[in-house]
C-alpha cells in the first residue's frame, strides 16, 4: 500500500469507543490536522513558499520530491519548509522546534521530529510528533 509524504505522526488517528483526556483530544486533533497539512501539495515552489507570501489557496507543502535526504543542505531546506509550513497552517502550535535527520535505514528518507507547545486551559503543554519524509513518491517502511 503506498504511503504519501508525511503518512503518519505515531500512534492510530483514532480510537473508537475510548474517553479521551483534554490533553489526549488536543494530541489526536493536531495529529490529524499536520496530517492533512502534510499530505497536501500547493503550487508553490520551496524558494517560492519560504520567501514569500503564502496565503490559505497556498495550504499544504511546496513540492519537495527534488531534495535528498543524503544532503545536509536539502535536510535543512526540509527543515525550513516543516517549520514554515506549521507557523503559517498550524496556529495552535507554538515554539516549534523541527529537526530533520537521514533515516539509518532507508537512503531516500530522512525523518522530521516536531516538538512544540500549546496552550490548554490556560496551561502549556508539551507535544511531540514524528514524521517520514521521503522524496521518492514510492512505498517506504522503516526497517525493523
Amino acid at each position: 500500500m503506498p504511503l504519501p509524504l508525511f503518512d503518519r505522526f505515531g500512534g492510530p488517528l483514532s480510537a473508537p469507543d475510548v474517553a479521551l483526556t483534554p490533553v489526549q483530544a488536543l494530541r489526536l486533533s493536531l495529529r490529524r490536522d499536520l496530517t492533512r497539512l502534510f499530505n497536501v501539495r500547493n503550487r508553490l515552489t520551496v524558494d517560492e513558499f519560504l520567501n514569500g507570501a503564502p496565503t490559505s489557496l497556498d495550504y499544504g507543502l511546496p513540492d519537495t520530491l527534488h531534495l535528498s535526504a543524503q544532503s545536509a543542505t536539502d535536510l535543512q531546506r526540509w527543515q525550513q519548509v516543516v517549520v514554515r509550513a506549521i507557523a503559517l497552517y498550524e496556529p495552535r502550535l507554538r515554539q516549534v522546534s523541527v529537526k530533520v535527520a537521514p533515516a539509518t535505514d532507508w537512503p531516500t528518507m530522512a525523518w522530521a521530529q516536531i516538538a512544540a507547545t500549546a496552550i490548554l486551559g490556560g496551561e502549556r503543554v508539551q507535544f511531540q510528533f514524528e514524521a517520514g519524509l521521503t522524496n521518492r513518491a514510492s512505498p517506504w517502511k522503516r526497517n525493523a
